[in-house]
């Protein structure tokens, strides 16, 4: 993997190939390997959890950047591939701290709504590994992703409405 990594960093430099197309391919091998741990939730917003319990969740969408101290996709891999060259656990830790994502809804996404770790519902990952990644989207099966949220919502506000 390092060595793709340092591949990708010296056709991204060569300027032969535009940076879009060298992040979009490096993003899509890692995304191969990170397979369901790819563009992880790690937080919801109030209003995706809200969309998630009435069945609404083709309104939910994974965002990048949206979190205070994660950056958006193209900037994160570029940055990963533009700054000092850096041993494989660093840069890899890097890309996968800014690989997380969180779910929200369309309305808040096209908004361009940034969040704060206060204004979300933190996502467990280890005991249960809610909401993986599947193709362009995430999982939400009803006895697994849509119970928890449910039981989120009403341990927080004690109705579903």
């Amino acid at each position: 993997m390092h060595e793709f990594y340092l591949s990708a960093r010296k056709l991204l430099s060569s300027g032969v190939v535009a940076p879009l197309c060298v992040q979009r391919s490096f993003e899509a091998a890692m995304a191969g390997i990170l397979d369901e741990d790819g563009w992880r939730p790690t937080h919801m917003s109030f209003s995706a959890a809200e969309e998630l319990a009435t069945g609404s969740v083709s309104n939910v969408q994974r965002a990048h950047g949206v979190l205070e101290g994660r950056m958006d996709r193209f900037d994160r891999t570029i940055r990963v591939l533009t700054c000092e060259e850096q041993p494989f656990e660093v840069w890899w830790d890097f890309y996968k701290k800014h690989d997380a994502t969180v779910l929200i809804t369309r309305e808040e996404h096209f908004s361009n709504t940034k969040f704060s770790d206060d204004e979300l519902i933190p996502v467990p990952w280890d005991d249960l590994k809610l909401f993986v990644n599947s193709g362009f989207s995430f999982k939400a099966r009803k006895k697994v992703e849509i119970k928890w949220v449910k039981q989120e919502i009403l341990r927080r506000h004690g109705s579903l409405n």
